[in-house]
């Protein structure tokens, strides 16, 4: 535990929290997950789904912060950021830790950040706890991670619960301590 104590963590200010803000949201917005039957769709389906939608969000926000670009210059700009295992013109670099290798669903880099995003799908809690691990292990080489967990239980009881007392100060822990957002679709 020591050694995730030491973990240096990025600032957090307001335009970095807007940007994780921007990103959990794109991926868990009710265009996607009203759309598609995810319960019945692969992990690797969901993300070809949510990429168009990242890169859309993040293209409008490229936009307002360079008004003087084209929408395709923007857009051009945030596919080269915005890394993931579905595009075979881009690599998301593996990283070991404790002699394993490990790689994000997608990276995002942006504004001098290094951001890891981590998709998972499942209705128990070992589906769950495997992103949890593989989240904490991205905090030690990226300055922001985005766990994103699609809860495919027919009661929806995994995303219902993340309000509870123990769940919350857990979730607010991830963010404080090591830059991890939790996001439950």
């Amino acid at each position: 535990m020591e050694i995730l104590k030491a973990i240096k963590t990025a600032s957090k200010g307001k335009r970095r929290t807007e940007l994780i803000g921007l990103v959990s949201e794109a991926i868990t917005h009710d265009d996607i997950f009203g759309t598609i039957n995810y319960r019945n769709k692969s992990e690797d389906e969901i993300k070809q789904f949510i990429y168009p939608h990242l890169v859309d969000r993040l293209v409008e926000r490229e936009m307002a912060l360079k008004p003087h670009w084209s929408k395709d210059k923007a857009k051009a700009e945030i596919k080269k950021r915005l890394k993931w295992e579905g595009n075979v013109n881009t690599t998301v670099h593996h990283m070991l830790f404790m002699g394993t290798q490990n790689r994000p669903d997608m990276v995002l880099e942006t504004d001098g950040l290094r951001i890891a995003i981590e998709f998972k799908r499942g209705d128990k809690g070992s589906d769950l706890r495997s992103g949890i691990g593989q989240s904490m292990i991205y905090a030690t080489g990226y300055d922001f991670v985005i766990y994103m967990f699609v809860d495919t239980s027919a009661d929806k009881r995994i995303k219902n619960a993340q309000t509870g007392e123990t769940e919350a100060t857990f979730i607010q822990m991830l963010w404080d301590r090591y830059n991890i957002k939790f996001a439950v679709a």
